[in-house]
This record gives structure tokens, C-alpha cells and sequence, in this order.
């Protein structure tokens, strides 16, 4: 895939690619998100969830939502009040009913509520942490606008990392993490604003670490001695 591509072509390939992921590998990513989703929310401990409901073929984490409410952990679910403005998020209780948004997306109709960690479905993605959204902006917007700290986790399949040479906007914003089902990418915190998004180190080995519970176990041992 050519790195010279634009965002419109890059996204309608990715798109395509991710529609005809079989339904195995599909099945067997599901599950493996929701094993690192679970790990890093162990370790996160949020108020409150943002998640997103599947469509067009993306990660598919609602069994994760039905532990998330069976755990009594506060859902939401983002909505698009207006375009070309932030989200808002709205508490999704179990099962609760959904209506369509502004941009024709499923919405809660539960109260309005900032969360502190919000799970972003990605059509491609870098290691840096950057990822390439479904083009309304609506996520970078949110997160330039945010009052709230709030971590930021990516959900992508392994398949759909994007070219080498994939250049950022000015106005995106990488994310904290990036989820696959191969692995958890964890950039490492934004340096001081007057540092361009795009000079962010490529990863916390820290996160790295945890991406593999093996070398974790290895590394107290080290710790221990």
C-alpha cells in the first residue's frame, strides 16, 4: 500500500481489507482485544468506560460491555449531537434501548457523563499511536475540547496498521494505546504542548512489558534479586 496514498484512499482500502478479514481471524481478534481491553482497564481503573457499539465490520467488543456492566462499571456511549462538533457521551445502562444519532451512529439515551477512559475503533493505526479514523474528526475534536484527563485507547485489527511514511495531521492527536489482537502499543505520555504530536518517542517499554506477561514475570524476578 503506497504511503503517497491520500487519507480518502487509504481509508476505503482499509475498509475493504477489513471486510474481508475471515470470520475466524475476526472471531479469534474479538477475543484477544477483549483479553488486553480487560488488562489495561484492571490497571486503569475508570470512573467511567466510553465504548463504542460495532458496525462496518470493526472489532466487536460487546462482550466486553456485558462484563463491564455485570462488574457494575459505568458505560457510555458516544453521541453526535451536531456535526463537526465534539461528542457528547451518554450513560448506556445493561441493555438499555439505543436511538440514532446526528450521524446516524447508535447513541444511549441515559444522562450525559465524562468518561475516563474512552475505547476508539480504528480503521488503521500506527505504533506511534496515531490512528486513522472513519473522517468526521469527531474523536479529535472531542479530545482537543476534553476538560476531563481521560486515556485514550485504539482498537484495531493487527492487519490494518497503516504504510510506512503514514504522516498525522497537525490536529490528530495520538492516543494513549493502541490495542490489537496480537499485542497492546503503548506510546508514552504527550510531551509538553510546545513539542510537535509527531516527535512522541514509539513506545513505553513499561507497557511493552506488559504486553507480554512472560517478560513481566521475568522482569520482578530480575527486580527481586
Amino acid at each position: 500500500m503506497a504511503a503517497t496514498l491520500s487519507k480518502i484512499e487509504l481509508r476505503n482500502q482499509l475498509r475493504h481489507r477489513r471486510q474481508v478479514i475471515p470470520q475466524d481471524l475476526r472471531s479469534t481478534t474479538n477475543w484477544k482485544v477483549i483479553n488486553h481491553l480487560r488488562t489495561l482497564l484492571a490497571d486503569l481503573r475508570p470512573a467511567a468506560v466510553a465504548a463504542y457499539v460495532a458496525r462496518d465490520g470493526e472489532v466487536d467488543i460487546q462482550a466486553l460491555i456485558s462484563e463491564l456492566w455485570r462488574d457494575n462499571q459505568t458505560v457510555c456511549l458516544p453521541r453526535v449531537v451536531m456535526r463537526k462538533h465534539p461528542l457528547v457521551f451518554n450513560i448506556w445502562p445493561p441493555f438499555g434501548p439505543l436511538e440514532i444519532d446526528a450521524a446516524g451512529l447508535d447513541a444511549s439515551m441515559g444522562p450525559e457523563i465524562e468518561p475516563s477512559v474512552m475505547i476508539i475503533p480504528c480503521v488503521g493505526y500506527t505504533k506511534e499511536g496515531f490512528r486513522l479514523g472513519s473522517g468526521g474528526g469527531y474523536y479529535d475534536r472531542t479530545l482537543a475540547a476534553s476538560r476531563m484527563p481521560c486515556r485514550t485507547i485504539g482498537v484495531c485489527f493487527t492487519e490494518l496498521e497503516l504504510p510506512q511514511g503514514y504522516t498525522p495531521d497537525a490536529h490528530d492527536i495520538a492516543l494513549d494505546y493502541i490495542v490489537t489482537g496480537k499485542e497492546i502499543i503503548g506510546p508514552t505520555r504527550p510531551l509538553p504542548s510546545s513539542t510537535p504530536q509527531h516527535a512522541r518517542p514509539k513506545l513505553n517499554t513499561t507497557l511493552q512489558v506488559l504486553a507480554n506477561p512472560v517478560a513481566s514475570l521475568m522482569a520482578r524476578a530480575t527486580k527481586k534479586r
